[in-house]
C-alpha cells in the first residue's frame, strides 16, 4: 500500500497526505461558513447589496495584504503560518453569535481574510516547491479534489446544524482546530524556502494575463455561487434544503471532475484545456437558468458547471508551478490568492447589485458576463501566442 502511494505521489507523500488531509477539513469549513453567514443576513432581511458589501470583507483583506503573507512565510515557515492562521480564525468564528451590527462582521471577515490568505498562500507554496515538472499536475489536482470534496460537504454540514445559534459556528471552530492537529502532532518538516526574490505584482500580472485572469473569474464564480446562489434559488420559489442540495451537485462535480483534469494537464496543451472550462463555465448557468422546472437538466448543468470551474484554478495554479521558480513561488502563489480575491470582491459587489436591480435572473447575468469577457481574453492569448 505504501508502495503504491509513494508511487503516486513521490518521495514526500507522507507530508502530502496530511496537507490534503488539513485541505479537507478546512474545504469543509469554508463550504460550511460562506454559505451560512449569506443566507444568516438574508433571513435577517438585508439586501443582496447589502450581503454583498459584507463579503467582500475577506477579500479586501487578501488586496490589502498581499505583499505582507509571503515575508510572513518565509520569516516563520510554512507549517507554522497555517497553524497560527487557523487559531486566529478559531477565536474569530465565536464573535460571529455575539456581534449583531453589519459592521462587526464585516470587521471579522476582515481580520479572517488575512488569516486565511496566509494559511492558503502556506498551502499553495508547501505544494509547489514539493512538485516538479513530471508530478505537478496530479499533485495540484488531488489537493483541489479533496479541498472540494471537503467544501462540497459543507452545505451537507449546514443542513444539519441548521443556521440558528451558536452549534454551526461552534461546528466550523472544531474543524479549524481539528485541521491543525496533524501538523502540531505529527513531525512534519516544511521545505526551507530559497531566499524570497521580490516579484512585481502588476508586472506579474501583465506578464500571464490567462494565468491570473483564470483566478479572478474563479474567485468570482466561487464566491458568486456558494454566497448567491441559495438565494437565487430562493427566490425562485425553491426551498433551502433544495438548494443546498444543487450547491452540492455542483461541488461534486467538481469533484469528480478533478481526476480526469490531473491527467489531461500533465499530457496536454493547459492553455487549450484553459480554453475549454471556461468555455463550459459560460453556457452551464446559461442551461441551468433556462430549465428550471427540469431535475435531470438542472443537475447536470450544475454537475457539468462544478467540474469546469474548479479545474480552473488547478490549470492555473499548474500553470504557475511551471512559470515560477523556488525562490518566487511564494510570491506569485500570494499573487494567485490576490487576484481570486479581486474575482471574490468583484462578484458579490457588482452581482448583489444586479440582482436587486433587476430580480434574482441577475445572478445568472453576472457570472455568464465576466466569464464571456474572460473567455474572449483568453482564446485571442492562446491565438496570439
Amino acid at each position: 500500500m505504501n508502495t503504491t502511494v509513494q508511487n503516486l505521489l513521490g518521495t514526500n507523500y507522507k507530508t502530502y497526505i496530511v496537507l490534503f488531509l488539513c485541505a479537507l477539513i478546512i474545504g469543509i469549513k469554508l463550504g460550511t461558513l460562506i454559505p451560512l453567514l449569506a443566507l444568516i443576513l438574508e433571513a435577517r432581511g438585508y439586501s443582496n447589496t447589502e450581503i454583498g458589501l459584507n463579503v467582500v470583507a475577506q477579500p479586501l483583506a487578501v488586496i490589502l495584504f498581499v505583499r505582507i503573507t509571503p515575508i510572513i512565510i518565509h520569516k516563520i515557515g510554512l507549517a507554522k503560518s497555517i497553524i497560527i492562521a487557523q487559531i486566529f480564525t478559531i477565536i474569530l468564528y465565536f464573535t460571529f453569535p455575539i456581534f449583531d451590527s453589519l459592521t462587526a462582521w464585516f470587521i471579522i471577515r476582515f481580520i479572517i481574510g488575512f488569516a486565511g490568505a496566509l494559511a492558503w498562500n502556506a498551502f499553495d507554496t508547501w505544494m509547489l516547491s514539493m512538485a516538479d515538472d513530471t508530478n505537478r499536475g496530479k499533485i495540484v489536482t488531488i489537493y483541489n479534489t479533496v479541498f472540494v470534496i471537503g467544501f462540497a460537504s459543507g452545505p451537507m454540514v449546514l443542513s444539519l446544524t441548521g443556521i440558528e445559534g451558536w452549534l454551526p459556528f461552534i461546528v466550523i471552530s472544531s474543524l479549524s482546530f481539528i485541521a491543525i492537529l496533524p501538523l502540531i502532532m505529527l513531525e512534519i518538516e516544511d521545505p526551507k524556502l530559497p531566499d524570497k526574490k521580490s516579484l512585481p505584482v502588476f508586472a506579474a500580472i501583465i506578464a500571464a494575463p490567462t494565468i491570473f485572469g483564470a483566478a479572478i473569474l474563479c474567485g468570482l464564480d466561487d464566491v458568486m455561487f456558494v454566497s448567491f446562489f441559495p438565494i437565487f434559488m430562493i427566490k425562485n420559489q425553491f426551498t433551502q434544503e433544495i438548494a443546498l442540495q444543487y450547491v452540492t451537485i455542483t461541488l461534486v462535480g467538481g469533484v469528480m471532475c478533478q481526476p480526469l483534469i490531473g491527467v489531461l494537464l500533465d499530457k496536454f496543451n493547459k492553455r487549450l484545456l484553459l480554453n475549454i472550462a471556461v468555455l463550459i463555465t459560460f453556457f452551464c448557468p446559461i442551461l441551468f437558468a433556462f430549465y428550471l422546472d427540469n431535475f435531470y437538466v438542472m443537475a447536470a448543468s450544475c454537475f457539468i458547471w462544478g467540474g469546469a470551474a474548479s479545474g480552473l484554478f488547478a490549470i492555473s495554479l499548474t500553470m504557475l508551478g511551471e512559470r515560477y521558480s523556488a525562490s518566487q513561488v511564494a510570491g506569485a502563489t500570494a499573487i494567485l490568492v490576490m487576484v481570486f480575491e479581486v474575482g471574490s470582491l468583484i462578484g458579490p459587489l457588482i452581482g448583489g447589485r444586479v440582482m436587486d436591480a433587476v430580480g434574482p435572473m441577475g445572478f445568472i447575468y453576472t457570472v455568464t458576463s465576466f466569464t464571456f469577457i474572460f473567455l474572449v481574453i483568453s482564446i485571442y492569448r492562446t491565438i496570439w501566442r
